[in-house]
């Protein structure tokens, strides 16, 4: 085995001898006594708009590792999409990804709760939640490893509240939920989003993320629900003509590991993992928030109407279709009543 010892006299060696450096570099790669390969699906091109914090993760993984473990990144989806890199993560074929919580329901039904209609009051309350050491003590970080993941809690993707933005087909302003009727409004495709825009006048249709930009263009879909930075970085934010700040819940993401091999790392290498994956998030989401702050402008400057919402139009939302409303009971019994009253009880 090549020791750092032996790796540092051979260095000295070749440059002494003045030999070209192409086998310390992959000798330099080979010290590594663990590689973690990683999939997500922005991409740098994407990067100012939805912050990720993976080259902070890397950069941090590594040094805290003392160089025993390789992050490799798979950026802009060369791995797959959504659907498919925590399939990967679960047979092994990769060590982790990043993904949102929409798309993470598929694996573990209880991030379904963290979906349900103005939960939270704020985007710090979300954030200071995530946080405590009483969620990631519950059933969010629980039940994912029961399946095969290992969630690392201080490394979430947030893009912040999801804004309802409508076609620039549509002439109109959504500024209360009588307002939808009669728009096809895009979901995800899960169970509480089906329900939430039931209770509105607005005909909810599951359209898979990657054909939204085309379903609005052409007039299948007529409004969607999603965060600034995915909207800018896909640019679907040019086919919107207004966009609703309805503070309903949060477009975030999350890194998931595979356990099993997470499990066996040494002691010193997870520790690593869960340093780098709290620094990281710790820049994600200050330059989000800046982030963010650009868009709005961003949209403003090409003529898209930007609404806040006054105290009592917000209530309005809040009363037709918030997670207090008797139809997500059935729901909330399915994901978790548990993991709900954890959540209500680190805002109370």
């Amino acid at each position: 085995m090549l020791t750092r010892r032996k790796l540092l006299k051979s260095s000295s060696a070749f440059a002494a001898a003045g030999v070209a450096s192409p086998f310390i570099i992959t000798s330099a790669r080979a010290a590594a006594d663990h590689k973690l390969t990683f999939g997500h699906t922005f991409g740098a091109a994407t990067e100012n708009y939805m912050i990720t914090g993976l080259s902070q993760f890397k950069a941090a993984a590594e040094k805290y590792s003392n160089g025993a473990l390789e992050v490799d990144i798979h950026e802009a989806g060369s791995l797959g999409g959504q659907n498919v890199l925590p399939q990967k993560v679960l047979t092994g074929a990769i060590q982790g990804c990043q993904l949102s919580t929409g798309n993470f329901v598929n694996y573990s039904d209880v991030y379904n709760i963290i979906d349900l209609p103005f939960l939270f009051g704020s985007n710090d309350a979300f954030e200071n939640t995530i946080q405590t050491e009483q969620f990631r003590n519950s059933e969010f970080l629980s039940r994912p490893a029961d399946s095969g993941f290992q969630v690392v809690p201080g490394m979430w993707a947030n893009a912040g509240f999801r804004v309802l933005g409508i076609s620039n087909k549509v002439d109109r302003v959504v500024r209360r939920p009588s307002d939808l009727e009669g728009l096809k409004v895009r979901t995800n495709g899960t169970r509480v989003e089906d329900v939430m825009f039931k209770l509105t006048s607005a005909s909810p249709v599951s359209i898979a993320w990657g054909e939204a930009y085309q379903a609005m263009q052409q007039g299948a879909a007529d409004a969607l629900s999603v965060g600034l930075g995915p909207l800018t970085a896909t640019k679907i934010h040019e086919t919107l003509s207004s966009a609703t700040m309805y503070e309903l819940n949060f477009n975030c993401h999350i890194t998931v590991l595979d356990r099993n091999w997470y499990a066996v790392l040494p002691d010193d290498i997870q520790e690593a993992i869960m340093r780098a994956g709290a620094e990281s998030y710790e820049f994600q989401r200050q330059q989000q928030l800046a982030a963010n702050d650009e868009m709005v402008k961003l949209w403003t400057d090409a003529g898209i109407e930007v609404v806040t919402l006054t105290d009592d139009e917000k209530a309005e939302w809040v009363s037709t279709m918030g997670h207090q409303r008797s139809e997500y009971d059935e729901l909330k019994d399915a994901f978790g009543r548990e993991a709900l009253e954890t959540v209500l009880s680190l805002q109370s």
